[in-house]
């Protein structure tokens, strides 16, 4: 049987014996959480990310002031692809939209080099500058893949295939620029062959009708 103390003894007995010196049973550390669960964030924490918001500030322009803060959070302008692709599009909606297209892209790029067993392309993949935020399992969380190796390498592959057919309704300067600049972080040399591929791969993502998106 567990021996419980109450609140009263606890304190006359630390009172008493003096901080620290009170022979009760060790309690672990208790993580204060936030109303939605996850970890409540330290100091460092959020110096670290007010660091990586300046960052991303100075790539793309902004002032780094309340408000440019406030935009910078915005995924798209953690890479060379997002920022080059927000500075030409001023709608947010679309905005989302070709962020998604690159975000897919990336995936299905990984997941075929993965099948595969090619070595990794970048040091820590496509690693963006994003503000530190604690990592969690929940119910959003993906399940665990218990696909076979021949499973997921047919299915990354018939993934690749799909791009490439999307890719397919723009010229070939543009695949080369997407991918490029997408795939490899590469710097950005043609603004609009990007849009024009990104913009070919959120019509097969949204299920559009296809249509030529190429240049003369």
């Amino acid at each position: 049987m567990v021996k419980t103390y109450s609140k009263g003894a606890r304190r006359r007995a630390k009172k008493a014996n003096g901080a620290g010196e009170l022979d009760l049973p060790g309690l672990a550390p208790v993580t204060r959480r936030q109303p939605n669960g996850q970890r409540r964030r330290t100091v460092e924490d959020r110096d670290a990310s007010v660091q990586a918001l300046k960052v991303r500030c100075r790539l793309a322009g902004l002032p780094e002031t309340a408000a440019g803060l406030r935009e910078a959070r915005a995924p798209w302008l953690g890479c060379r692809a997002g920022r080059a692709m927000a500075a030409a599009v001023t709608d947010h909606e679309e905005r989302a939209q070709l962020w998604d297209a690159i975000q897919h892209l990336r995936r299905v790029q990984v997941a075929h080099d993965r099948a595969i067993g090619a070595p990794t392309r970048h040091a820590r993949c496509l690693r963006l500058l994003v503000p530190v935020e604690a990592m969690s399992a929940d119910a959003e969380t993906p399940p665990v893949d218990e696909r076979s190796d021949e499973e997921r390498q047919r299915d990354a592959t018939r993934a690749l295939m799909r791009i490439e057919g999307w890719l397919g309704y723009t010229d070939k300067r543009a695949r080369s620029e997407v991918l490029r600049v997408v795939v490899d972080d590469g710097e950005v040399r043609d603004v609009a062959g990007l849009l024009s591929a990104l913009l070919c791969l959120s019509d097969g993502l949204k299920g559009r009708r296809m249509v030529w998106r190429g240049r003369a």
